[in-house]
């Protein structure tokens, strides 16, 4: 007879390139069989325990969502600084993904549950997209609402019980989409979003971005695929089927603007140059972009927008500039304006709050 523990160590899933044993000898055999068929989607064959690269993962808590949960947040952990791991569901056709990001709330599940029965299921709510721009899978169990009224009471089913097809191989990313649902809507519309735009809102729905080499060049590269990033304002996601199939399409959509980043620095500029006190640099930044939709900056865990006043005297501040010299150069760049002073001061200290700016 095997006993639990070698069933276990049999038992290894893959989430989206963490791989785990699940030790489940503290549940009653129906919960450990429950588990089983949620997760057979993300079961590794051929492999077991012993394997390179696989950990134990000791579930406690025969919940299946608490179970969901915590794998979710333990392989992010472990893949945190290797991949863009955004938190969006993903989906396949002919080997392209497409990852649909947004807020809690935004129809992640709902759109992984109605669109995943005519593509391809990748993820409910973890899209990792490795340096290559392979997307790594992760079919774990749909999170369901059951009550509309109670939208974090949640229950788990599987993919294969759901109808969810499967994916055929491997996949690599084609577009982005950040999601806006509006329920009085009738007519979806897939267009495009400022680069800029999108940045901002994929970040609030990624992880660990800051601990990735150049992490707004990477991502701005994962945005503009197919000419993208693109928006996908909808009412209900079953009417968007056509909408997301024609965006995995290869064929060629209208260019967009250029962009280009500006590698960060853990240092201000100059730092022991003689300056006269009050001289504006930059601070420590990870890294910017700047393309259609202006320019944002990447300091500390925050992404600041600079607006127009602020990235000509971001521009300026490279080499350090004055206050007085910072007003000059927003007036030759953007022309005069009767309360000019003001305002750029008042942008001025904004950006000095936010860290962007430092004053020597």
């Amino acid at each position: 007879m095997v006993d639990d523990a070698q069933v276990d160590a049999d038992r290894v899933l893959d989430a989206f390139g963490a791989r785990w044993t699940l030790d489940t000898s503290a549940l009653v055999p129906a919960a450990r069989e429950r588990l089983d068929r949620l997760w057979a989607r993300c079961r590794v064959p051929g492999v077991d325990g012993s394997a390179a690269g696989v950990e134990p993962f000791v579930v406690t808590d025969p919940d299946p969502y608490a179970v969901s949960r915590a794998i979710t947040l333990a392989s992010l952990r472990r893949r945190r600084g290797t991949a863009v791991l955004l938190h969006a569901a993903g989906l396949e056709s002919r080997g392209r993904a497409v990852a649909l990001v947004g807020p809690s709330g935004a129809g992640k599940s709902t759109a992984a549950l109605v669109l995943g029965r005519e593509l391809g299921y990748l993820s409910d709510e973890t899209v990792a997209v490795e340096p290559d721009g392979i997307v790594s899978p992760y079919p774990k169990p749909v999170s369901v609402v059951t009550d509309p009224g109670a939208p974090w009471d949640k229950h788990e089913e599987g993919p294969d019980a759901l109808g969810l097809r499967e994916v055929g191989g491997t996949a690599y990313l084609q577009a982005v989409v950040v999601l806006e649902r509006d329920p009085v809507r009738e007519v979806p519309e897939l267009a495009p979003l400022p680069l800029v735009d999108a940045a901002i809102a994929v970040i609030a729905q990624s992880s660990s971005l800051t601990l990735l080499d150049r992490p707004l060049h990477r991502l701005a590269e994962l945005l503009s695929r197919s000419d993208g990033p693109y928006v996908l304002r909808y009412g209900e996601i079953a009417h968007c089927v056509d909408l997301v199939r024609d965006l995995l399409e290869d064929r060629e959509r209208p260019p967009r603007e250029p962009w280009t980043t500006t590698p960060g620095s853990t240092t201000h500029a100059d730092t022991h140059a003689p300056r006269p006190a009050g001289t504006l640099t930059r601070a420590p930044w990870h890294d910017a972009l700047h393309g259609e939709g202006g320019s944002v900056v990447l300091v500390g865990e925050d992404v600041v927008r600079l607006g127009p006043v602020g990235e000509v005297v971001w521009t300026a501040a490279e080499a350090g500039i004055g206050v007085d010299e910072a007003v000059e150069a927003v007036v030759a760049a953007l022309g005069e304006h009767p309360d000019a002073d003001r305002l750029v001061r008042e942008r001025l200290d904004e950006l000095l709050r936010t860290g962007v700016l430092l004053s020597r």
